[in-house]
């Protein structure tokens, strides 16, 4: 079930309607949890200890929240981006080079033109949409028109985007310099930050306010509603009168967009210039976003903070203790093991009732003849 079907409808409020979609995420963190903790118990480590310095060195204390507020700022536009394409049934898993397209677009806009700044961050931010949309046009066209699996396409553009922007920043557009980078955006490009503690800036808003907008598409308007049946029944969508190649082009082009404001953000915000190489994998880790969200936009701001938590935590407990920081990937990664397998698990439980309903109506048909 997905997790917009647990929005109360007809003016009838059920409190299990509500919970109902929060098992499954809630299941594979306490799992993930109880995993982690005898892996760190079987490292000589009191888990209740680990556990405690990740959870202060995230959330207890203004700087260690703000570092919190950043590393989630890059998940909300990646994890939305995955949700509103998977929601649809389309598997975006390109987001990492939509994202790192819409850096480079955004990092060009920002150094290459001159405007002042209440028109140069738009522009920048437009750049960085359009960036991302051109790069998930291609394996959205591949599907609707030749029906190329996306999943391959969108696998393949992924190092192609990365090696496209790395040859740009070192050879085409380098700045001076022994550093792989773009020149440094202006002044006016600038997206504006919130503390001197860390590098949130305005872009943390913009992705709480895309989740928030899309939270509303997705329950009140008729456009989310034609999306959601054509990730349930894409053939029951086609004979409703749905346009289904069409809003597939659509939802696969928004879903790119979002994905390059990620980038924008990143360029704009915190390192005010295009660096090669820039993202450790935000587009990989918003599928495990998406995933624990159950792809509702409001689940995505709550998975970003707690994968934001989770990575801003890490480094705290690599200086006050000897475990290394990718305990806490090792964390994620049995995160999505489980949400994979639950859905695998589903996908298949599915599939065995619909053939099993199809043998049922063709007995009497064998029996008459």
């Amino acid at each position: 079930m997905s997790a917009e079907a647990a929005v109360p409808t007809g003016g009838h409020f059920s409190l299990a309607g509500l919970v109902k979609p929060l098992l499954q995420p809630l299941i594979a963190v306490a799992i993930a949890v109880v995993v982690g903790g005898l892996l760190v118990l079987s490292l000589g480590e009191n888990p209740f200890e680990i556990y405690w310095l990740l959870i202060s060195g995230s959330l207890v204390g203004w700087p260690n929240f703000l570092v919190t507020l950043q590393m989630m700022s890059p998940l909300l536009f990646t994890g939305l981006a995955v949700a509103i394409s998977f929601r649809a049934g389309l598997w975006n898993i390109g987001a990492e080079g939509q994202m790192i397209i819409g850096a480079l677009f955004a990092g060009i806009a920002g150094f290459a033109v001159d405007l002042p700044t209440f028109l140069h961050i738009p522009f920048c931010l437009a750049a960085a949409f359009l960036g991302g949309l051109l790069w998930a046009l291609i394996p959205a066209v591949l599907r609707v028109w030749l029906n190329v699996n996306e999943i391959v396409v969108c696998l393949m553009m992924n190092p192609i985007a990365l090696l496209f922007s790395g040859y740009v920043s070192t050879h085409l557009l380098k700045a001076p310099g022994p550093t792989n980078k773009l020149p440094d955006i202006a002044e006016t490009a600038v997206l504006p930050t919130f503390s001197l503690y860390s590098q949130v800036n305005a872009g943390f808003i913009i992705g709480l306010a895309l989740c928030l907008l899309f939270a509303a598409i997705n329950g009140w308007t008729k456009k989310g509603f034609e999306w959601k049946i054509m990730g349930l029944a894409p053939r029951f969508a086609y004979y409703g009168g749905i346009k289904v190649p069409l809003h597939a082009v659509v939802v696969m082009m928004i879903s790119g967009g979002i994905a390059g404001l990620g980038g924008a953000e990143q360029v704009l915000g915190e390192y005010r210039a295009f660096y090669d190489n820039f993202s450790p994998g935000y587009g990989f880790d918003g599928i495990a976003v998406a995933m624990l969200a159950n792809f509702n936009p409001i689940g995505v701001v709550l998975a970003a903070f707690l994968f934001g938590a989770l990575n801003g935590g890490s480094a705290v407990l690599q200086m006050m203790t000897g475990l290394s920081k990718y305990l806490v990937q090792v964390l994620q990664f049995i995160i999505v093991l489980i949400l994979a397998a639950q859905f695998t698990w589903g996908w298949l439980r599915s599939r065995k009732n619909a053939i099993t309903a199809q043998e049922d109506r063709l007995e009497p048909e064998t029996e008459e003849s």
